[in-house]
């Protein structure tokens, strides 16, 4: 997976939304699809290496690999952007709703 096509599947899930508002969060968008990407590469790299370092004479001897402490950092920035994201599709989808309210 790239960047570009992370960017072009997550803004798909914005059709329907206010062009200038899908403009607002464009940068957003992008930032997550990078962030998104970035926590695949990690998570090969963690496949490969593990989180943790073990001196094989001594397993309670251990060593943090710096990836560990990476994909945290990155996890909670690529969460932080999708529950912002989430909101303003979450907002936009309830004005929709209100919209139709005056209709009942």
């Amino acid at each position: 997976m790239d960047t570009t096509s992370e960017y072009e599947r997550i803004k798909a899930l914005f059709a329907g939304v206010d062009e200038k508002q899908l403009a607002l969060v464009d940068g957003a968008i992008w930032e997550v699809a990078r962030l998104r990407v970035e926590l695949n590469r990690l998570n090969e790299i963690i496949k490969q290496t593990g989180l943790i370092k073990l001196n094989p004479d001594n397993p309670a001897m251990q060593k943090e690999l710096p990836v560990s402490r990476m994909i945290v950092k990155v996890r909670a920035n690529y969460l932080n952007y999708i529950a912002k994201l989430s909101g303003i599709l979450g907002r936009n989808v309830n004005d929709e709703e209100d919209d139709l309210a005056e209709f009942e």
